[in-house]
């Protein structure tokens, strides 16, 4: 796989962390770390522990002792091949996690070690990892280290998804794919907050049942059991008008079944492919029907409001008005048995890897 030149910057924190040449480590005994270091691509049987140099931070970077880990939706698609946004092979997996600031590289303030931050880019697999000092971003007074480490992101993306994509409206139908997941959790309570109708999809009759017992949706449907679910949208809706929103994150080869749910004027928005891409999409068909189809990324999001949505979202969070819920954590030996939970949709709860713990 290819990189240009940006793409390689981007992710050059990550490479330090793999120990590959685009940084200085140590690699004086006792200076190795463990680190799930992805070498090819494939099943979850491809991610093992190894023993690879602490890396060191450069100019501008911090290192951090890692706390936690979470298991993003994109984890399984980067192991495996499907999503192109990556360092060069091998390198260091996991792209969300959280630690204690270490030690700085030249420029950085010293005062910073000891700060509970949450890291980015890649390398979060490991008992330490090195990220740009600014996007070491100091953990929510009052979060715990689980909360601090997934919380923040999927409740920012529903947010956006709700106020700023779609603007809904009180008695807005919307629709929300993987409901049980983490986005799906915010969307569901934030969308219910703001007096919309909600409905709820998911992959089993397991999640129907741990789902109503998390958060409260207008109604649950199971799409795997009811291929027909369209209509069953469409039932529930005034007149049997349809949807005005719809936020998928599966996509899919079911991916149009989403327009046979919408009311006129209504839209899709896809904000990720877990279940593959979606077939082509007939324009005349959105023409015909008054149907929209979009996408985001939240980073879009966030530079219209500059943060300012955390004003709403941390004391919610903090107070556990907005639920999140975390499975328990497993030891990054047990990485891959995550993997496999996530991609058989056993797995209830945003995932998380315990590598230092309690720090």
């Amino acid at each position: 796989m290819t990189h240009s030149p940006m793409t390689r910057r981007a992710f050059g924190t990550l490479m330090i962390a793999a120990g590959t040449a685009s940084g200085r480590t140590t690699a004086a005994e006792g200076n190795t770390m463990r680190a799930v270091v992805l070498e090819k691509y494939g099943g979850p049987d491809v991610l093992r522990v190894s023993q690879i140099p602490i890396p060191v931070p450069n100019a501008g970077q911090v290192q951090i002792q890692v706390a936690y880990a979470g298991l993003s939706p994109t984890d399984s698609l980067i192991r495996s091949g499907q999503f192109p946004y990556h360092p060069p092979l091998p390198f260091v997996m996991g792209g969300t996690y959280s630690g204690r600031i270490t030690k700085v590289g030249a420029g950085v303030d010293p005062q910073r070690i000891g700060e509970r931050v949450t890291g980015s880019g890649f390398g979060g697999y490991a008992d330490y990892a090195v990220c740009d000092a600014a996007q070491a971003k100091p953990i929510p007074e009052g979060f715990d280290w689980k909360l601090g480490t997934v919380g923040v992101g999927p409740a920012v993306t529903a947010w956006h998804l709700l106020h700023t994509v779609a603007r809904v409206r009180a008695d807005d139908v919307i629709v929300v794919h993987a409901a049980a997941g983490s986005v799906g959790l915010m969307l569901v309570q934030i969308g219910r907050e703001l007096g919309c109708k909600v409905v709820a999809l998911v992959g089993s009759p397991a999640k129907i049942a741990w789902g109503r017992e998390q958060v409260q949706a207008d109604l649950w449907l199971d799409y795997r059991a009811d291929p027909d679910w369209p209509k069953r949208v469409k039932a529930f809706t005034t007149g049997g008008r349809g949807a005005q929103f719809i936020f998928d994150g599966n996509q899919g080869e079911g991916a149009l079944k989403n327009f046979d749910a919408l009311a006129p004027l209504g839209q899709v928005i896809f904000i990720g492919a877990m279940s593959g891409a979606a077939p082509q999409i007939s324009i005349p068909t959105l023409i015909r029907g008054s149907l929209g189809v979009r996408g985001f990324v939240v980073g879009d999001g966030i530079a219209t409001t500059q943060g300012a949505e955390l004003k709403e979202i941390l004391p919610k969070l903090r107070s556990s008005q907005w639920k999140f819920p975390i499975a328990e954590a497993v030891p990054l030996e047990k990485v891959a048995d995550l993997h496999r939970a996530s991609e058989e949709r056993t797995l209830l709860g945003r995932g998380l890897i315990r590598i230092g713990g309690e720090i």
